[in-house]
């Protein structure tokens, strides 16, 4: 038996709803050491039999005193969380929400309040399956004389597929939060490989060893298992690069710049028609009529050779197909190219260009030549004009007749690289080989941010749901960290956009295996539709009675501690639902030492 009558702290006197109070002396509750959120057990002798014990599990919310004649005794106020059945013959504890079906505590007059054991807590607290240590319990910032020190754990199966919410104002140990959930899945899955992790970074934090958590970073402590990119260029050690190789991509470049240029550029109309033009894909050179391939090749020529004149290095494939079809003269006829060269450069036409450099020049020569003399006829065929309106914008461009030229693009240099790999497929390759991906954003604004973001975000989905689709997808999951939520999931963005990408992570991502954790400071700076679909909530320090307004109406069980979340300030001191706990309960989260995994 458990509760033993003389253990107890009081009996209990009045209840209305979930509400009740018990009468009890001042040194009974200094000898238990309770403080306010402590969680208690109401008793009854009856409940308790040969199979098994029941008790009201409860909340103790404060005490207040009062004089009866000569004698000052107290009143332990309290609230009913639910009730509990232990089996005694399979040390089973079995919880349900709300009063049992034999009533309140008013219809046994018996009713006494405990504290509740260590035991029982521990067992209340228990998770089945792959589970990792996250903290201990705390009841308030005040641990009382007699503090419980047991331990919380958080499951596996609580975080993969779910979405998982984290608040709270800035340095009180949200990061630190993520990252030992960040952990616990790398942990977890060590074996089986069936979660892969994507951490959007923007501060840097978890990408990069930081002092506070013995110089060790969730990339340091994982290297077999974890990969970093990088979108600044002074990363240090074994990095890769968030880059594009813009001259193997021209089918997809120009609105990848539509993305990435800032929006004063795309505002000038010569920006606008240029970004309009469709260009043709590398493997357009080796299919179709001769025609075609030679019509695709002097296009992507105009199109390579403004890359070059705006900064943008060169790598081998271009270089490549230049050797391979330079010969091809991109249907330049003989007389074009002597009259070109003789207006433009007086001098006699040079043999065919033989490699990238060459051709680039002999495209520079014949643009400034074709529009200063649109009306040679050396720029007609049998078949029409050698250049379409296309071709001509990108001529003016490249020729800087419409004062803007080829510098339009130099933002966008530092996203290039001549050695570029397609990161959004190595990054889905390593996703399913249950590894953890780190996009390193600390050096890029919002806009670029929300790009890269996205971009990634819709090829998992993409994935996500064609494995959903063909049946293949089977245990496996993805994990998806937003930090700065607020940017991501806006609250003005609510009911507006349905086909955004992070909206349809809120509302189908579960089906398809996806799960969330996104984290920012205030519950109303979210969209309220992904709020009320969070199944795990992490809750740090909260000033504003509009944000726990917002966080109670989302949630009930938060109502009852909506004055502790805006009183207490302690860093890494959390109030946590997850999706099995019918219950908030209050966790000192331990600090992330990567060390423990060795």
């Amino acid at each position: 038996m458990f509760f033993a009558q003389e253990d107890s702290l009081g009996l209990v006197e009045h209840e209305e709803g979930l509400q009740f109070r018990a009468i009890c002396t001042y040194e009974r509750l200094y000898q238990a050491g309770l403080v306010p959120g402590q969680f208690l057990a109401v008793t009854a002798p009856d409940w308790n039999n040969d199979d098994a014990q029941e008790f009201l599990l409860v909340r103790f919310l404060h005490v207040t005193t009062q004089r009866e004649g000569m004698l000052d005794t107290c009143a332990l106020h309290g609230r009913v969380i639910g009730h509990c059945r232990f089996d005694k013959r399979t040390a089973d504890l079995f919880y349900y929400a709300g009063l049992p079906a034999y009533g309140a505590p008013m219809l046994a007059p018996a009713c006494a309040c405990h504290a509740l054991p260590e035991v029982l807590l521990q067992t209340i607290l228990a998770l089945p399956g792959h589970s990792f240590e996250l903290g201990h319990v705390r009841w308030s910032e005040h641990i009382g004389p007699q503090p419980q020190r047991v331990s919380v754990v958080m499951n596996l199966d609580e975080i993969v597929g779910k979405r998982t919410a984290m608040f709270g104002k800035t340095r009180l140990g949200k990061s630190n939060v993520v990252k030992l959930l960040m952990q616990g899945v790398l942990e977890a899955t060590a074996k089986t490989r069936h979660v892969g992790q994507l951490v959007f970074d923007v501060n840097g934090e978890y990408a990069h060893n930081n002092p506070q958590d013995g110089n060790f970073s969730i990339a340091a402590a994982y290297p077999e298992r974890v990969v970093v990119y990088h979108l600044s260029s002074h990363a240090r050690g074994k990095a890769e690069f968030l880059r594009y190789n813009f001259y193997d991509i021209p089918d997809r470049a120009l609105a990848i710049f539509s993305e990435l240029l800032a929006p004063a550029i795309l505002e000038t109309p010569e920006v606008r028609n240029f970004l309009m033009i469709r260009l043709p894909e590398m493997a357009a050179l080796r299919q179709g009529s001769s025609e075609a391939r030679i019509i695709a090749f002097r296009k992507l020529c105009l199109y390579w050779t403004l890359l070059q004149d705006a900064g943008f290095e060169a790598g081998e494939n271009v270089r490549t197909e230049i050797t391979d079809c330079g010969v091809a003269n991109a249907g330049f006829s003989q007389g074009l190219r002597m009259a070109a060269w003789q207006a433009i450069r007086s001098k006699v036409a040079p043999p065919l260009p033989a490699d990238f450099d060459e051709m680039n020049e002999e495209i520079r020569v014949i643009s400034i030549f074709a529009l200063k003399y649109p009306n040679d006829p050396n720029l007609r065929t049998n078949r029409g004009e050698v250049f379409d309106d296309e071709d001509r914008t990108i001529q003016r461009l490249l020729c800087q007749t419409n004062s803007v030229g080829p510098f339009f693009l130099r933002e966008c240099q530092q996203f290039h690289s001549p050695h570029a790999t397609d990161f959004v497929h190595t990054t889905l390759r390593a996703l399913n080989e249950g590894k953890t991906v780190i996009i390193d954003l600390g050096s890029a604004n919002e806009r670029i941010m929300r790009y890269f973001s996205r971009v990634i975000s819709m090829a998992i989905f993409v994935q996500q749901e064609r494995k959903f689709i063909t049946n293949a997808m089977g245990k496996f999951f993805v994990q998806i960290y937003f930090e700065e939520a607020h940017m991501i999931f806006p609250v003005e963005a609510a009911g507006k956009h349905s086909t955004d990408i992070y909206a349809r992570f809120a509302k189908e991502g579960a089906k398809f295996g996806i799960g969330i954790i996104y984290c920012t400071q205030s519950p109303t700076s979210i969209s309220y539709s992904l709020l009320t679909q969070t199944e795990n909530f992490f809750v740090g320090h909260l000033s504003s009675r509009t944000d726990v307004d917002v966080l109670a109406s989302v949630q009930s069980l938060f109502s009852p501690v909506k004055h502790d979340i805006m009183q207490c300030r302690l860093p890494g001191f959390m109030r946590v639902l997850t999706h099995s706990r019918r219950f908030v309960l209050p966790v000192q989260t331990k600090r992330f030492d990567p060390r423990e995994r060795r």
